[in-house]
């Protein structure tokens, strides 16, 4: 039983750290992300 816990605790830590190396690597590409509103636009769908 002891065996299966350690397997599933790894098996979280593996995808915590997958999920957290993600999100790092978006953080890091899109540092000249615009932040606030949506760019203003002259389309004829935003009148």
């Amino acid at each position: 039983m002891k065996g299966f816990f350690k397997f599933i605790i790894s098996i979280f830590a593996l995808f915590g750290a997958a999920v957290g190396a993600l999100a790092i690597f978006d953080k890091v590409q899109n540092k000249n992300r615009i932040k606030g509103d949506y760019l203003e636009c002259d389309s004829e769908e935003a009148e």
